[in-house]
């Protein structure tokens, strides 16, 4: 990026607050990540979650006939991972993932893209997931081709620098 004749980097350190509302805002764009719930088979599946910001949670719509509903229970502690080579952005999340009768919540993100796996909001097989928010953690790179180069570039010149392409931050709720 260039500001008048001279070269500007993008900040990539930035505050916990502005880490936070990024974080909010990239689960709110992308729609799927890999799920799988720790000490059990340690599968990670693709799933669609639904993001509740003012209470930190997400949530996922499944079928009670699935690995995933059985390897649950009542519950048990899940990883959430998020991944966008487009924007650079990358996320482990943890938290635990239990069954809820949460009607209200199935209202809140019904559609017809949730519709298609069911015979109807009222399917008897359909299963509400939550997963209350604990740990995050984030990494981000930049999407300036220049800024890698240059950071690339002055780390082989150096061998004492690193580059500095991005961030890693962890978010605890």
């Amino acid at each position: 990026m260039v500001a008048g004749d001279r070269l500007t980097m993008p900040d990539t350190h930035r505050s916990n607050t502005e880490v936070i509302k990024e974080f909010f805002g990239e689960l709110s764009k992308l729609r799927a990540g890999m799920l799988g719930v720790m000490d059990r088979e340690a599968r990670m599946r693709p799933m669609t979650h639904f993001v509740d910001e003012d209470t930190k949670t997400l949530w996922f719509l499944t079928s009670r006939s699935t690995e995933l509903a059985a390897e649950i229970g009542d519950g048990g502690i899940a990883h959430y991972c998020l991944m966008d080579d487009a924007s650079g952005y990358y996320a482990w999340i943890s938290g635990t993932l239990r069954p809820s009768e949460n009607s209200g919540k199935i209202d809140d993100i019904w559609g017809p893209t949730t519709a298609a796996w069911f015979t109807g909001r009222d399917d008897p097989d359909l299963l509400l997931l939550e997963m209350p928010l604990r740990e995050a953690e984030v990494w981000t790179s930049t999407d300036s081709s220049v800024q890698f180069g240059i950071e690339i570039a002055r780390a082989n010149i150096d061998p004492e620098k690193q580059p500095d392409v991005g961030s890693h931050e962890t978010i605890r709720f």
